[in-house]
């Protein structure tokens, strides 16, 4: 096998008889060496390690730390204030290798107080342990990792012959950028990944289906090897050379690698060698350390042993939180769901006060959260307007018809209006001038043919008319009605932010049942009713849950002398604009009835049959339509 000799100055690693150029000796990373002695409450150190399946940002400090912790976004970040604290560290930025992670910064806003910001590549869960000196941050490992390289742009090396390795104008790992103080995310670092939005539809799939493991991103340097059984612990050594990573090994690793690489990354290729080996890797600042999955998990299960025994214990402390305006008795669910085991919570209704019983490093989680919760909720007006319109029509038209044919009569025909005659012989003898006179000289009626007149005329026509062997007497009698009826209801009522508004307005009718000869009463509700839920959105509209119930009294139903009740409702969700009105559900209901009585076969008749039949019309409509307006109150 062909060897390349190393350059002046460079030292030299031998892998399978292969000689590979490596990073110079002179150029090695920067370790971080301790600070000298601070005087009580300071900050000595900021390391950043991957325990398991978390991150972890430890703050090392002297004396007792005492801190505050707020979220900001634009860009994600943490940040800790340490009040009455010096900074005293050596470095004042320190770069991240593992998500969500990015990088930990230190500065002293103002004399006597030091902040720690955490960029994140995007908002994650996250849990704070005091003790005493230290603060530890732990995060949950879920995206992509960085490495060193990241922060800088690859570099093609030159390709080496077989195994043979040009490493010499590889960049440094560094691990300080800028003059950064703390406050803002420096120009040059790496721009998280928009968290990409998504509906409760996929979050509820996402919650039932596993979700796949994000696609690494490897930015190290390429490298070109050809290795044939060389032992794991060279492999790492030659890591330590590229990364300027400590490599630190677990006594349990052992075995043997052979691999053919040509322009791969160096860190997707430590990647492949892990996981070709059941091996696993943690880096705790600058340290590289690599261990059996078995050892890993083993150590993970013990520390969280140990932390369960620490926390056990802790004695317990018992604090009281008035709150102003949320509820004590809805907060007490919520609250036990960020408590410790040993946690508990109790609301007292008079003093609207939670009363809570856990170990002290909980106690601030609570405070902060019950200042998220705790807050003024807007209010919105509701208007509503209930509009109740009546329409009703009625048409009458009928005839009523005499004859008789009488001898010894003279003639005489007459036409006019009505008389108001209502009886089942011809009014004729009231509407001609001269009446009808039989042979013997005395005035009688005609006994009618058909009698279908209207039953309440408001107008009509008379036609008689009399020969000498005849008498004939026609009457067509009309009516017609129109009436409009409108009924107004305005409630309005003012009710808070996903709080429900419930009007009404009507009777109470009393409702009697005898059960074992036992007589009670119930009070049954025939009102108007308009519940609303008003929800505020972030874009300043109004989701409204909306219920309108409008019940009355049915006389024409009845049951052991009970009324019965008409009922008219809507229920619907919608969204409006704020102090725009919306049109919830309309109610119309139309009555129509047509009445016909005539003479057997003679009504039957085209034309004709109109003399002899009486024909009805009834029609009747009410529409029930409900308007309600939302306006978001200031303040």
């Amino acid at each position: 096998m062909k060897m390349n000799r190393p350059a002046l100055g460079f030292r030299c690693l031998w892998l399978a008889g292969a000689a590979i150029a490596v990073l110079p000796a002179s150029a090695q990373v920067a370790r971080q060496t301790p600070v000298s002695a601070a005087p009580p409450s300071s900050i000595s150190a900021v390391e950043i390690a991957q325990p398991s399946q978390q991150t972890t940002v430890r703050i090392e400090g002297t004396g007792e730390l005492h801190y505050q912790t707020f979220r900001l976004d634009s860009p994600p970040r943490l940040v800790l204030d340490f009040a009455g604290t010096q900074l005293n560290v050596e470095k004042r930025k320190v770069r991240s290798v593992y998500a969500p992670v990015l990088d930990v910064r230190a500065g002293e806003p103002v004399p006597g107080e030091s902040r720690i910001v955490i960029d994140l590549a995007g908002q994650a869960p996250f849990h704070v342990q005091s003790d005493d000196s230290n603060v530890t941050v732990s995060f949950e490992a879920t995206a992509a990792l960085a490495t060193p390289a990241a922060l800088h742009p690859p570099k093609k090396p030159a390709s080496a012959s077989l195994a043979a390795l040009d490493v010499s104008k590889m960049p440094l790992p560094t691990w300080l950028t800028g003059q950064d103080m703390g406050l803002a995310r420096p120009a040059d670092a790496p721009a998280p990944d928009a968290p990409q939005p998504q509906d409760a539809a996929a979050a509820g799939a996402s919650a039932q289906a596993p979700t796949p493991a994000p696609d690494k991103r490897y930015t190290g340097d390429p490298i070109s090897v050809n290795l044939k059984d060389v032992d794991l612990k060279d492999f790492f050594r030659l890591i330590h050379e590229i990364s300027g990573l400590n490599v630190v090994l677990d006594p349990s690793v052992r075995g043997t690698v052979t691999l053919v690489l040509d322009e791969v990354p160096w860190d997707q290729a430590l990647d492949i060698v892990l996981r070709n080996n059941g091996l696993t890797k943690e880096i705790d600042g600058n340290v590289l350390r690599i261990a059996t999955q078995d050892t890993l998990r083993r150590e993970a299960d013990q520390r969280r042993e140990l932390v369960k025994a620490q926390s056990d214990a802790v004695e317990t402390v018992t604090v009281t939180r008035v709150l102003s305006y949320a509820q004590a008795p809805t907060m007490v669910n919520t609250i036990k769901k960020f408590l410790t085991a040993r946690g508990d919570v109790f609301a007292d209704i008079r003093s609207n006060t939670l009363i809570i019983r856990d170990i002290p490093s909980s106690i601030p989680k609570i405070d902060n959260l019950l200042r998220q919760i705790d807050r003024k909720s807007q209010q919105v007006e509701i208007d509503a307007r209930v509009v109740q319109t009546t329409r009703t029509f009625a048409r009458e038209i009928g005839t009523e018809f005499g004859f008789s044919a009488p001898t010894g009569v003279t003639g005489n025909t007459a036409i006019g209006g009505l008389t108001g005659i209502s009886t089942f012989l011809s009014p004729v003898i009231h509407s001609v001038s001269t009446p009808f006179s039989t042979g013997s000289g005395t005035s009688s009626q005609i006994p009618l043919v058909s009698n279908l007149g209207a039953n309440a005329p408001n107008s009509g026509f008379t036609f008689s008319t009399q020969g000498h062997n005849y008498a004939i007497d026609f009457i067509l009698s009309l009516m017609e009605s129109r009436g409009v009826g409108k009924i107004l209801s305005e409630p309005k009522g003012i009710t808070q932010n996903n709080e429900k508004l419930t009007v009404k307005q009507g009777q109470q009718i009393p409702i009697q049942t005898n059960i074992n000869n036992t007589i009670s009463t119930q009070y049954v509700d025939a009102v108007l009713e308009l519940e609303v839920t008003p929800q505020i959105t972030s874009e300043g509209t109004v989701f409204l849950d909306v219920t309108v119930q409008n019940t009355q009294i049915d006389s024409s139903i009845s049951v052991q002398g009970q009324p019965g009740l008409d009922t008219q409702s809507t229920q619907t969700k919608v969204l409006v604009n704020d102090g725009g009105t919306v049109v919830i559900g309309g109610v119309v209901v139309t009555n129509q009835t047509t009445t016909i009585d005539q003479v057997p076969l003679l009504g039957s008749v085209p034309l004709i049959g109109n003399l002899f039949k009486h024909t009805a019309i009834s029609v009747s409509t009410q529409e029930l339509m409900f308007f309600v307006t939302p306006r978001i109150l200031p303040g």
